[in-house]
């Protein structure tokens, strides 16, 4: 190998910038705008991806099955700009708005699951206090469905 340089490489630092609702990062694959680019491979005749999630399809479902699934969805949404926004706090942590948002979404995912455990079952041994579904006085871990049963968005 010669001593010639093969590469230098420029990285521009990211600004914290326009960030996207919940629903559309989850949709995008980021909660920021400025690197929301277009891959060719994934996206459709315009450049842009549709937009729809074939995950979080939900036709024909009973009530409950429906409000289990859209709360469970949400959920995720939050999950996600937390991950997103965790990525980006580890090399801007001084940055005031996305510690704030961060502290913001943790509440609100917090609060979502104590919800989701409160109707449905406890999603993490954390949120066992909130189930209200403890028949008999059991510990109520088994009381939702496994994964594998199709309950799980």
């Amino acid at each position: 190998m010669s001593k010639e340089q093969l590469a230098i490489a420029s990285v521009p630092v990211q600004d914290y910038g326009e960030i996207y609702d919940d629903k559309k990062a989850l949709c995008e694959g980021t909660i920021f705008s400025e690197l929301d680019m277009p891959f060719f491979a994934a996206d459709g005749e315009n450049g842009k991806s549709s937009g729809k999630s074939a995950l979080f399809g939900m036709n024909q479902k009973l009530p409950e099955e429906k409000e289990r699934e859209e709360l469970m969805t949400k959920l995720t949404e939050v999950s996600f700009v937390l991950d997103d926004l965790t990525l980006y706090l580890d090399t801007h942590g001084d940055e005031e708005q996305a510690v704030s948002l961060y502290e913001q979404k943790l509440t609100e995912r917090e609060t979502l699951k104590k919800q989701f455990a409160e109707k449905f079952y406890p999603l993490t041994r954390d949120c066992i206090p909130y189930c209200t579904k403890k028949e008999d006085g059991r510990f109520c871990w088994q009381t939702g469905p496994m994964p594998w049963e199709g309950a799980c968005v």
